[in-house]
């Protein structure tokens, strides 16, 4: 009887261990959602303070911009803006706090301020080359959304389920 009562004891903490790997959300990732809901969600795990960069190519300029972001706290912090124009759309100087240089034909803004809970984000169809850079690898977004999608970034938790349901950007 001593065995039986110890096998259902160690199935039902089986079963909770499995349960919790299954559904509690705590993996730290960067999902990329399409907002017309068509198709898996997008995935990268990231941990807790690491960076990626956004880069794309700017409609006019027709040159690379890089938006760097830490994870952090379920929020999209920007650390550096790169880009080589300050023409239509970019910034000629840095705001209250923030340093502008320029260096090597390239201007940098760093000591960005504020916070994104999200991003919202048209993956281009023709130039604009939405990358997502991490860890020294580079992933061309609309492989994985589909050029002209409209989608949603953010930082997040999700469940190793949720993360089976997805795609990340290994696969």
């Amino acid at each position: 009887m001593k065995a039986i009562g110890r096998s259902i004891i160690i199935g039902i903490a089986g079963l909770g261990m499995t349960s919790l790997w299954m559904f509690f959300p705590y993996q730290s990732v960067v999902s990329f959602e399409k907002l017309d809901r068509q198709g898996k969600n997008v995935y990268m795990p990231i941990k807790e303070g690491e960076h990626f960069d956004l880069k794309f190519t700017h409609s006019v300029h027709l040159s690379d911009v890089i938006e760097e972001y830490e994870v952090k706290n379920e929020r999209l912090y920007p650390v550096q803006l790169t880009y080589e124009d300050t023409a239509i759309g970019m910034p000629s100087n840095g705001s209250e706090g923030e340093t502008f240089e320029m260096k090597d034909g390239k201007y940098y803004i760093t000591d960005l301020q504020g916070f994104h809970e999200s991003i919202s984000l048209s993956v281009g169809q023709v130039r604009a080359n939405h990358t997502i850079i991490y860890k020294d690898r580079s992933y061309l977004l609309k492989d994985y959304v589909g050029a002209g999608s409209v989608i949603n970034i953010e930082a997040d938790h999700v469940s190793n389920l949720e993360l089976m349901r997805g795609v990340t950007f290994d696969e």
